[in-house]
């Protein structure tokens, strides 16, 4: 009877989780799109301080009901099934082996809804395909990665400032069809005439407007690296003891490390909490930035301390808090590197602000874009009427592609292919080609570098390629789902050497 029960009990759990992995195997890629398990590992690795509790609501509301139902349900007849058989016992050997048959064939069912439920979920995150990357290393480092630590820097005699802008899932894919994007009316039209009018290297080609965002850089901490250490982010499953507030990737040398080594004042303005996926851990152990957060905004008496919407703070509220910061960072006598992420166009359906216009009957999304456009714009407008932006560089980057699955389906259905916004605005800097490139997040660091006027005795950084040079970049030389699988693949140089921090001992 002892027996019984504990397979009863046993069966009920086994058919919880299977369903449970089922609906997880659903929730994922209708609610993230398409990432990689190296993403999904990676937050459940670092700290979750400041994520948007929507997440957990619709985990909640859409993979737990049917599996606590049916699994109830299973229980309540296991429960009536054993007090008819203690009821029974009696009457019969026979009855009692049937009923064990019928718990036995019962519980096999059930264990093949388990099974089930396992591999449906191992496919549809893709832990098969990351076990496949980690039995198969690449020697893509061994060919091509430059050490930016290794790297002479010269600098101009007037050191130029930089404004970074990452802007939360921006694409080039928003702009028309003139352009290369993806709808007959722009939804960035003020970011297109900044594109227009700057440095995009696409150099009329549309085609290769914006940069591609590789897999290992497709969420927004990895992309923050990836834009300004030229590595992407490949923590593996024990990776707890390589993200710390002691230690986050120790083998990377990233721009912010360059700048301060060079006198540069380094600082983050983000309207959420820094300690979400590490962010906070890599600005201050990479060039020891001034993080000015959620947080900071309380402490610093511009937002109530019961404030919170959306990641923390509304953007509009981040673009007023980026003119105070600017001007302090200007009047303190040395250059600065001012970066700061927007947020409200985080799927699913961004946050409608109060400055927020219906230009698009009602589509919250696409209003959510404008408005960032906007406002990123009228920002770029402020800084070019200040007296220090003459000695002043901007870099406008969307961080990824968006995760929004149900957003983009018909425009990735067509074949179309979604890239990042980029522009760089105010460069000293001259391309010695007018050839279009193709360029990737990793790109971006040794060109922003090179944008200030700093000359350095190499073509490349990291994996990204210096492209005001005619040197190929790695997606040009590779092809892009090459470069991109070699990137997800298993490295022991990264491992060794940026993960662990080797060649620094």
């Amino acid at each position: 009877m002892k027996r019984r029960r504990f397979i009863s009990v046993l069966t009920v759990v086994l058919v919880f989780i299977g369903l449970l992995l089922v609906q997880v195997a659903k929730w994922v890629p209708n609610t993230f799109g398409n990432i990689p398990f190296e993403q999904v590992l990676f937050h459940l690795l670092v700290p979750m301080e400041g994520t948007d509790t929507s997440f957990v609501d619709s985990f909640i509301q859409e993979c737990l009901p049917m599996p606590a139902i049916v699994s109830g349900l299973l229980l309540l007849c296991f429960i009536l099934k054993d007090w008819k058989v203690s009821r029974d016992i009696k009457e019969g050997e026979f009855k009692h082996v049937r009923n064990n048959v019928l718990i036995i064939i019962t519980s096999l069912s059930c264990l093949v809804v388990y099974v089930f439920g396992i591999a449906d979920c191992v496919h549809a995150i893709g832990i098969d395909q990351y076990w496949y990357n980690v039995s198969h290393p690449s020697k893509l480092y061994e060919e091509y990665y430059v050490n930016p630590s290794d790297v002479k820097y010269s600098f101009p005699e007037q050191k130029r400032n930089l404004v970074y802008i990452f802007m939360e899932s921006m694409e080039t894919t928003y702009e028309d069809l003139e352009h290369g994007g993806a709808f007959e009316e722009s939804r960035i039209p003020e970011l297109t005439a900044l594109a227009d009018n700057n440095l995009t290297f696409s150099f009329g080609n549309n085609d290769n407007n914006g940069f591609l965002a590789p897999s290992m850089s497709g969420w927004t901490v990895a992309a923050m690296i990836g834009q300004t250490s030229g590595v992407p982010l490949n923590i593996p499953i024990d990776g707890n003891e390589y993200i710390s507030d002691k230690s986050f990737l120790p083998g990377t040398y990233s721009i912010g490390q360059i700048l301060e080594q060079n006198g540069y004042q380094n600082e983050l303005l983000i309207g959420s909490d820094a300690a979400f996926g590490g962010r906070k851990y890599y600005f201050e152990q990479h060039g020891n930035f001034n993080i000015v957060d959620y947080y900071a905004a309380i402490n610093n008496g511009w937002i109530d301390k019961d404030y919170h919407i959306w990641w923390g703070y509304e953007d509009l509220r981040l673009f007023d808090y980026a003119k105070t910061e600017l001007t302090k960072l200007a009047s303190a006598g040395q250059p600065f590197n001012f970066n700061m992420l927007t947020a409200d166009t985080h799927f699913v359906g961004g946050l409608l602000c109060p400055g927020c216009e219906d230009f698009y009957n009602g589509d919250q999304y696409s209003n959510v874009i404008r408005c960032s456009s906007r406002h990123v714009a009228a920002l770029v407008q402020w800084i070019q009427e200040q007296p220090w932006y003459e000695n002043t560089t901007i870099v406008l980057a969307g961080d990824h592609t968006s995760m929004d699955p149900d957003w983009f389906k018909d425009i990735e259905d067509s074949g179309y292919t979604r890239k990042c916004f980029y522009t760089i605005i105010n460069s000293v800097t001259t391309p010695v080609t007018q050839k279009s490139r193709k360029i990737s997040t990793y790109d971006l660091f040794p060109t922003t570098l090179a944008s200030l006027g700093v000359t350095f005795n190499s073509d490349r950084l990291g994996l990204g390629t210096n492209l005001y040079t005619d040197e190929e970049t790695l997606v040009e030389k590779l092809g892009f789902k090459k470069f991109d699988k070699e990137l997800t693949q298993h490295s022991n140089y990264y491992d060794k050497y940026i993960l662990y921090g080797k060649g620094n001992d």
